[in-house]
This record gives C-alpha cells, structure tokens and sequence, in this order.
C-alpha cells in the first residue's frame, strides 16, 4: 500500500512535516483496548496509524479512501484524509487534505465514528459507512460488516530495541459493498462491488521494517483473491506475508516470492509488466497496464526531495490493472497490484 502503503497526504513541506512522508505506513499493533476505529495514538513522536479502505467494482472501477494519524510534524495527533480512483482506459483521480487535532475526534455517541473533517468512518447498523468530500469529490461506501480485529499472519514487523515496529490487523474482510461516486473525470454513479478495511500502526521508517511492499486485490463474482507481503530490509531474507482465496476461512502464511519485470503485449504495445509468482507456482499475478505512480519526494521540490532522497531513498508506489491465474484453472481473477519499492 501498500508498504501498501499508504500515499501519504501533502503536508506543509517544512522538514518538520518532512518525516510523515518518511513513514509510509511502517507500523505495529500495540494492543488496542478501545473500538477499532478509536485510534490508538502512541507518544513516539514518529508514531503513525493509518486506516484504508478499499473498494472494487465489476467495472473494474477501483476506489481506495485512507485516513491518516501520526504525531509528525509541529503539534501530535495530525491527521489527514486521501481519495484514490483509477480506472484502466480512464483519468485517476486522486486528493490529500491534512487536519490539525481540533479537526478529528472519535465518538460513541449514537454510533462508532471517526470524524476527520467532513469525513467520517462510522459503524451503520450492521454496517461500516465511510462519507469523504475531499476537493470538488464526494465518495461514499457502505461495507457490508463491522469492525472487528483480525490477524494475520508473517506481515508484522516486531518492535526491535530501538521501538520501531510496524502491525497490521483487518478490521473488515472481504465483503459487499455499495459505492457512491461524484468526483471530477468519472460520471457519477452508484455502483456495487467487494472491499475490505484495514488498519495498521507504526514507529519507524520503511527502510527499517522493508525493503518493499506487495499487494494484489482482486475478484470475479463472488470468487476472490488477496495477497500481503513485506519484503523484509535485509536482501537474502525472502519474502513473507499472506495470502487468503474465497473458500478458505482464514488467510494463510506464505514465504518467499519470484518478482521480475517482463515485457509484455497490451493492445499490440509491448509494455514493461511485473509478475508475481508463489514459490511453487500455485498463483501467478501479472501487473500489465501501470494505472498510477505515486512518490512523495517528487511532491517536495528538487531541493527538498534531494535531502529527503538521501535519507530514506525514494519510495515509489505503482498501480498496476492485473490478473492472477492459478496453477490447474483456466478463469484468471481481474484486480489491482500495488508494488512499493525504496529506490
């Protein structure tokens, strides 16, 4: 995302704000004794938490709205708020706004909700509801469950001597949804589609829990597949994390990954791809058409970016239209693959 990381929000490009970019997600799970959507703000002065909840539709419409609290920067408890839609074939739209601690407050009241801004995350009945108006765009999505804590397993990076970590936990797993879109180069239209909600805590840098991130998320009907995985910094280490296929009940460990780029034919260009394979070659995930690129150092100006550059490397997140096939079916499941790496 991830480090599936999240794209983090444009926050004032002093050096002080700097170091939320450094983060991308590199958290961990101190246990968390409140609701799932109250955020367990730690009192590192690097700690972030982030909250994503991803949205996937028929039309291969892909939706993914991030809500951001970290004590970086000049004051503790910022937060901030992202909308990503991409489409292949179609514009992305995409826009970060950052809040102070007088703009966001978890309440009780009536029903769970996490309020940043206008936009809130809240327990709807039997539901997750999330209402984002960000820039000249409204999204709105109806998760068909509510919040509540899952492990899984490999992805944690556990707190070392030094207190980085980096945990992860689903909060909603993969189910229906319903979609409501308004936001600039995309009709506005309702729509129905499978998502899930995560949520994941973090002391650290990425280069101190990762080398790398990769994710795919993808469906046909009610046939899905999911898969996590950390690179871990130290370059033999394989890589580890987990993957979850409809008819399993729980999501299963998994180590070590072949990733290579190859060059292949899309509507008669030959583009540069990644594939993904298991170890084995039970799953094999081919990220054709790159639908975004995302690096915040590239947001900071050449002076800035330069520093920061030399610092923590240059994080880049890539969105690739993809497909995974498994070893003795025919029918590959349509997604999205998201590929973190530190250059």
């Amino acid at each position: 995302m991830i480090v599936h990381r999240p794209l983090l929000p444009k926050f004032h490009p002093s050096l002080s704000f700097l170091f939320l970019f450094i983060i991308l997600a590199v958290t961990s799970f101190a246990s968390q004794t409140g609701h799932p959507l109250n955020p367990d703000m730690l009192g590192n002065k690097s700690f972030t938490e982030y909250y994503t909840l991803t949205a996937m539709h028929g039309d291969r419409l892909f939706v993914q709205v991030q809500l951001t609290f970290t004590n970086l920067g000049v004051e503790n408890n910022n937060a901030a708020c992202k909308a990503l839609v991409l489409k292949p074939g179609a514009t992305s739209w995409k826009v970060n706004e950052k809040f102070s601690r007088k703009e966001w407050n978890y309440s009780e009241q009536g029903a769970s909700t996490l309020s940043v801004g206008t936009n809130t995350l809240s327990v709807c009945g039997g539901n997750t509801c999330l209402f984002a108006k960000l820039g000249k765009g409204t999204v709105k999505i109806k998760l068909h469950g509510v919040p509540a804590a899952m492990k899984t397993p490999n992805l944690d990076f556990p707190k070392n001597e030094s207190g980085k970590f980096y945990d992860y936990e689903i909060l909603v797993p993969w189910t229906s949804l319903e979609t409501s879109l308004d936001v600039p180069g995309f009709p506005k239209q309702d729509l129905n589609g499978f998502g899930m909600l995560e949520v994941a805590k973090s002391v650290g840098t990425s280069r101190d829990v990762c080398r790398g991130w990769v994710t795919f998320r993808g469906f046909e009907g009610d046939s899905f597949f999911l898969a996590d995985f950390r690179l871990p910094p130290e370059e033999k280490l394989p890589a580890a994390g987990w993957i979850w296929k409809n008819g399993q009940e729980k999501p299963l460990a998994m180590t070590g990954l072949h990733i290579r780029k190859e060059w292949l034919s899309v509507d008669g260009k030959q583009v540069e791809g990644r594939v993904i394979s298991a170890l084995d070659n039970s799953f094999i995930i081919t990220g054709r058409d790159l639908l975004y690129r995302y690096s915040f150092v590239d947001e900071l100006g050449a002076f800035t970016g330069y520093l920061v550059k030399v610092v923590i490397g240059k994080p880049i997140t890539r969105y690739y239209d993809a497909e995974v096939r498994f070893a003795g079916e025919a029918r590959p499941l349509h997604g999205v693959l998201e590929l973190m790496s530190i250059e």
